[in-house]
């Protein structure tokens, strides 16, 4: 069923988040910014409409009174939380709606170690992978370090060029992979040494966004697995907000890593929410701790 999500919120970064993460559970959504095109043909197409509101942007009075629904953005502590927002988006008819488990998760794995000890890592972590019939593996990286290069296995550069398509759509990614001995369906690497950082970020992010819908898609039943090397600090944040989980994956506790490696943990903590941040160790890969940074600000997207 479609309907119509309006997000009344200034801050464009920000609603660019929530549009990428709501769209993983509303892929038949129309999410749009009122502030930017006030008068949106969707609402034509939509079932029902959903308001979400930023208190500190507008005041509830403010809203067009023929909204139907007005659902506060942040909770009492300042917290942009998703989980809770979720459910006050699904339709509110009488009769219950049976809607299909979403058993898939994307997760990504931002390794600093070597590429044996991030694959073993990766190997460690699948058995974590259930509730899905399948699981695929994404290498963003060089092809030095990707993990598999199989004689067929060098399509993630097809699979790039492929995905910022209007006519791709989630489910072709499946068209570029093939199985590698750790039981993932995989493009492989890329023809060229640094393909994916020379097709940009955003195709990327695109790629992103349609592993995201695939793995929450109603239809089937997929994880999806992201290896993440070699982007700007800065761009990651965008880059994994339609992620459920990231691991950051550092050499040891005893070693200097740790240290240089707070403040990404911290940008990602503030941008995706302590509940989806994992900071994991090679020597003990089996003990996954939740990082312990301090508490972002108000605006945090979980």
């Amino acid at each position: 069923m479609a309907f119509t999500i309006k997000i009344y919120e200034k801050d464009r970064y920000v609603f660019t988040l929530l549009k990428k993460r709501l769209s993983s559970f509303f892929p038949d959504a129309y999410i749009i910014d009122p502030y930017f095109d006030p008068e949106d043909p969707d609402d034509r197409f939509s079932n029902y409409t959903k308001v979400i509101y930023d208190p500190s942007d507008i005041n509830e009075e403010d809203i067009p009174q023929h909204s139907l629904s007005l659902i506060r953005l942040t909770d009492d502590g300042g917290l942009i939380d998703c989980a809770r927002l979720i459910p006050m988006l699904r339709p509110n008819d009488d009769l219950p709606t049976v809607l299909g488990p979403v058993t898939g998760t994307l997760s990504a794995v931002i390794p600093f170690v070597y590429s044996d000890v991030r694959d073993r890592f990766i190997s460690d972590i699948s058995s974590r992978l259930q509730g899905a019939e399948i699981n695929i593996r994404l290498d963003f990286t060089s092809k030095l370090r990707a993990g598999w290069r199989g004689p067929a296995g060098c399509n993630m550069t097809s699979l790039l060029e492929a995905c910022k398509s209007k006519r791709f759509v989630p489910e072709d990614i499946l068209k570029y992979c093939n199985m590698d001995d750790m039981g993932f369906l995989t493009p492989g690497s890329t023809a060229g040494y640094d393909d994916v950082y020379d097709l940009g970020i955003r195709r990327s992010g695109t790629l992103l966004d349609h592993a995201s819908r695939l793995a929450h898609s109603r239809t089937g039943s997929s994880n999806v697995l992201a290896v993440v090397e070699g982007f700007r600090t800065m761009d990651l944040p965008e880059l994994l907000c339609s992620c459920d989980m990231v691991y950051i994956l550092l050499p040891s506790k005893s070693t200097g890593e740790i240290a240089g490696a707070k403040d990404l943990i911290a940008l990602l903590t503030k941008t995706l929410g302590r509940e989806r941040i994992t900071v994991c160790y090679a020597d003990n890969s089996a003990e996954l701790d939740k990082n312990d940074s301090e508490e972002a600000g108000r605006r945090l997207v979980v």
